[in-house]
């Protein structure tokens, strides 16, 4: 069974139009020549997408397929759908290469973890707030700081096609690469000190946070082995999700104890809901980044923090990271405008990665 490019729905193997839609399906042949018109065209109508996808390194079109992203969230699944991805990366269940997907995934058990986690937040939160229970604060806490991270960090366990990292890896990347990334972070902050955040200051936290998460992430795919784009981006993507869960729940304590509950509980509610713009994505670039120049380099070594490649994708989290932090953000403040542009942009660049996965995927393919 293969998918719409265009509205994610279900199509025949044989089929030259989407009964959905109705757009044409694009066969592997004629894929590479617009792939190759698009490599060789230079038309001063580009959009920014198509410098960004240019920028990123991608040698086809940049196809923005964001609706698969949720065309199965709606659908029922069974337990045994969800057992399935759970336990993908063992021994025993990572795929062979031939029976990698080429298809855009359909990613749904993401929102169900949300749901779990929301569920929870809620029961604790009726712990707390209406029968004053002080034992169920530090719950509160840790699930309403962890349920966005560990969401958006399943959602990039289901893009990962080759399903070669399992779940073990993903949380013992989340927890100890998470906590690590915070160290190399204070670390690095020792040496070079905290700016007060206007433009210079902002940039500097961009720089150096996203420093420290990438040495981390790169002793992560060391370990593993797994380069590949799309498992890049998922232990990127862990570390990440960890660096931020431990993060928030380090401010809501904070303001707690400087504000009271309704602080806490507004920075817990915010942070929660940009987190899928921020660290998580942020990291996952230098997955892939690192992963990309170290493909190119047929080596992983600490010379690939000073690969032009891997340089190139990496100043976009410190950009990203860089412009949140800074004086901007107040621009529409009141609707969280830049923020929420950063992240419309951040997953415009995931998209383009996971074209670049998919791609890679072909491409291997056709080696054996």
């Amino acid at each position: 069974m293969r998918y719409c490019s265009h509205c994610g729905k279900p199509i025949e193997n044989e089929s030259l139009f989407c009964g959905n839609c109705g757009k044409p399906i694009v066969n592997e042949t004629s894929s590479a020549n617009i792939h190759a018109h698009s490599k060789n065209s230079c038309s001063s109508d580009n959009s920014w997408v198509d410098h960004l996808n240019n920028y990123v390194g991608n040698d086809g079109p940049a196809v923005l397929n964001w609706k698969v992203l949720f065309t199965d969230v709606s659908k029922k699944h069974t337990t045994e759908e969800a057992e399935e991805i759970f336990i993908v990366g063992t021994r025993k269940t990572t795929p062979s290469v031939d029976e990698v997907s080429k298809d855009w995934p359909h990613p749904w058990l993401y929102s169900r973890v949300f749901l779990m986690f929301a569920i929870a937040f809620a029961l604790l939160w009726v712990c707390c707030s209406m029968f004053q229970n002080p034992n169920a604060l530090p719950g509160l806490i840790v699930v309403g700081s962890f349920t966005v991270p560990l969401t958006t960090l399943i959602l990039f366990m289901e893009l990962n096609a080759w399903r070669n990292v399992s779940l073990y890896e993903v949380i013992k990347t989340f927890l100890v690469g998470g906590c690590a990334s915070l160290v190399a972070t204070l670390f690095l902050f020792s040496f070079f000190g905290a700016h007060e955040l206007d433009f210079f200051g902002a940039f500097m936290t961009g720089f150096i946070e996203e420093t420290g998460k990438a040495v981390i992430v790169y002793y992560s795919l060391r370990r593993l082995g797994k380069l590949s784009i799309l498992s890049g981006l998922l232990v990127g993507a862990a570390v990440g999700a960890g660096f931020a869960a431990f993060e928030s729940a380090g401010y809501a304590m904070r303001f707690l104890f400087q504000g009271g509950w309704d602080v806490m509980m507004n920075v817990i509610l915010l942070r929660g809901f940009l987190t899928p713009g921020g660290h998580v994505v942020w990291a996952a670039f230098s997955g892939a980044g690192l992963v990309i120049a170290a493909k190119a380099n047929s080596e992983i070594s600490t010379k690939l923090f000073f690969d032009s490649k891997f340089l190139r994708l990496f100043i976009i989290p410190v950009v990203l990271h860089g412009i949140w932090d800074s004086p901007l953000a107040v621009v529409g403040s009141d609707i969280y405008l830049v923020p929420i542009a950063l992240t419309v942009i951040a997953w415009i660049v995931v998209l383009i990665f996971i074209n670049m996965g998919l791609a890679e995927v072909s491409k291997t393919q056709s080696k054996y």
